[in-house]
């Protein structure tokens, strides 16, 4: 039983006492995260900074836990964004998303806004002028996200499941424990990345780059939190906060460990160069990138060739400005092949920021379609059409996931590959110019 402090017991009390200053949501979600708190034996309950909360729809059930909370009296504690939903709250009738479905998923969201959550709707928080600094203790859902705040922004959250991060909003308290405290941040293993045998070779990458990296670390890592040495001797700028966010999210996707340190990239990587050299050690090879590559272009039969594709993908984690930028610049001037659909999804606050920006005109003049609020683990039937077939994306995790969720063959490139696809209608089977040159060079 962890220690409780004199408001932590009485807001715990007021599920059954009529008369207390607190709702009897907080009531009801205090007495959950004690008991998550006990599992967890954590010593204490911490404050907490900011939440967020995931707004996923998953069935009726998880409706109703919003609604209850708010009819309870709820009210979040704290600052609490909303992830991304299972809609686009304000176009999902357009795009034809089922009645049900659609109406149950708003519901659940207006819950979460009826106890004071942002609207925010994306899952890439981080983004937004709220994100935390270093040292913030937080609560977080979403893989992505919980990975990135540990990482990149040194913030402390565990990988909080759904609900849970609702429950700690309510009350503003959370479990003591795991990747809170300082002494579990250390990390366990130390990972080496590939080098380049010609610092020129460096000018060759692409984006594709840092999913592939974070895919395979994140699979050889597993639990242990990792520290990865060789990109401070890069040569070239240090990797952009997108390139972080693909790399962060790849990680997330296929390992246990919820951050990773990269030596004088990330915040908190600095203090532990020393330890660095003292631990188990893995060592990332091209051929380790070619295989990741492989395996997120598989293809029913062996032999890997050109594929017609139906569809692009983009926003996995949800597209920044600078990422929208990117694009628009990409398909400047171009022609969308017809058979070829390209979707992106992004936040409401980057979506108003490329409209002003003049970015979205350029899109939807191309034949983009922007999506909010959504993303693209929740993307299904009607929004990816019956007839496709094959879906082509710049996102390690939607590469991971995608087959699954859709049914789909899927493809994976960097932006400029996806957009060379969105104009050929093809993915045209080549390895990237630096992977290829890196696999060559280590023979």
């Amino acid at each position: 039983m962890p220690e409780l402090s004199d408001t932590d017991n009485a807001m715990r009390s007021a599920n059954h006492n009529e008369g207390s200053a607190y709702t009897k949501a907080q009531g009801l979600a205090m007495d959950i995260i004690i008991r998550t708190a006990s599992i967890m034996n954590a010593p204490s309950l911490m404050s907490v900074s900011q939440a967020h909360v995931d707004g996923a729809h998953f069935g009726p059930a998880s409706v109703l836990f919003g609604k209850r909370l708010r009819d309870l009296g709820g009210t979040f504690a704290v600052p609490t964004t909303i992830n991304a939903i299972a809609i686009d709250q304000q176009r999902w009738r357009h795009l034809g998303v089922e009645e049900s479905f659609g109406t149950e998923s708003d519901e659940l969201a207006q819950a979460f806004l009826g106890m004071g959550a942002q609207m925010s709707f994306t899952c890439a928080p981080y983004q937004l002028d709220s994100a935390p600094k270093l040292g913030d203790q937080v609560a977080f859902g979403e893989s992505n996200v919980v990975c990135y705040a540990n990482s990149v922004l040194g913030a402390r959250t565990a990988k909080y499941p759904n609900m849970l991060e609702a429950l700690i909003a309510l009350t503003g308290r959370a479990p003591y424990a795991g990747i809170h405290m300082a002494e579990n941040r250390l990390p366990r293993i130390a990972v080496s990345v590939p080098v380049f045998s010609q610092p020129t070779d460096e000018d060759m990458l692409d984006d594709s780059f840092w999913p592939l990296l974070g895919y395979q670390i994140g699979a050889k890592a597993g639990s242990l939190i990792p520290i990865i040495t060789g990109l401070e001797r890069a040569s070239t700028a240090q990797p952009s906060r997108d390139a972080l966010k693909a790399f962060s999210a790849a990680f997330a996707t296929s390992a246990g460990a919820p951050m990773f340190h990269m030596l004088d990239i990330t915040p908190e990587a600095a203090q532990h160069r020393a330890l660095a050299a003292t631990l188990p050690r893995i060592i990332i090879t091209w051929q380790n990138l070619r295989d990741t590559w492989i395996n997120f272009n598989r293809s029913p039969c062996a032999k890997l060739e050109p594929r017609s594709v139906d569809l692009v993908s983009l926003g996995n984690p949800h597209f920044s400005l600078l990422e929208l930028r990117s694009l628009a610049r990409l398909v400047e001037g171009r022609t969308k092949h017809p058979s070829t659909s390209v979707i992106v999804t992004t936040s409401r606050a980057q979506h108003s920021l490329a409209v002003q920006a003049g970015y979205i005109s350029q899109l939807e003049k191309f034949g983009v379609q922007v999506l909010t609020d959504t993303c693209w683990c929740f993307v299904r039937d009607p929004v990816i059409e019956q007839d496709v077939d094959c879906i082509m994306t710049n996102s390690g995790k939607y590469a991971h996931y995608g087959p699954g969720l859709t049914g789909r063959e899927f493809r994976f490139g960097s932006l400029g590959k996806c957009v060379e696809s969105a104009c050929t209608g093809v993915w045209d089977a080549k390895m990237p110019a630096w992977l290829e040159d890196g696999v060559s060079n280590s023979d």
